[in-house]
């Protein structure tokens, strides 16, 4: 039989868990990482698009091909900084728009779990852009499908407002 004590030390073990995680710092240094030349590592916690023509040695479950947009780079990174910074709970974690790389930081709601989202914005052609983008767990084996839907919920949001 489970005692009133021993539930409440669990629920103090689980507390304290859920603070450690909220409070992890966020290290621009190791988590601000070329969504093209990153090491996936080999947990499937993480989603990939890279350009048509990325040096890619190989294209897992987990990877995609990014889509040719027919702006400017400088417009791509700007509605595409947009559709990501209006997400709930996310932030900039390092770079910017203007800079052509940015990584965003994504809390989820209930624990605090931290994904990163890597993007670099670049030129495809006369007035032509594309991206690559690179979303991973920190904590965790699996992800469960949220970075896929994450980066291609984005991806589609940023598609219909360039229209």
């Amino acid at each position: 039989m489970v005692t009133g004590a021993a539930l409440a030390a669990v629920a103090l073990v689980l507390l304290a868990a859920v603070g450690v995680v909220r409070r992890a710092p966020d290290d621009p240094e190791r988590w601000h990482e070329d969504p093209v030349t990153a090491d996936v590592g080999d947990r499937p916690n993480w989603f990939r698009l890279t350009p048509p023509d990325a040096p890619v040695d190989h294209r897992s479950e987990q990877e995609g091909v990014s889509p040719v947009f027919d702006v400017p780079v400088e417009r791509l990174a700007a509605v595409f900084d947009e559709v990501a910074s209006t997400d709930d709970r996310v932030r900039r974690l390092a770079g910017s728009p203007a800079e052509g790389f940015v990584t965003y930081v994504q809390r989820s709601a209930v624990v605090g779990f931290p994904d990163y989202i890597s993007v670099r914005f670049l030129p495809s052609g006369a007035d032509r852009s594309t991206l690559a983008v690179y979303s991973r767990a920190r904590y965790g084996y699996s992800d469960g499908g949220v970075n896929t839907q994450r980066v291609r919920g984005w991806v589609d949001e940023t598609t219909r407002r360039l229209g």
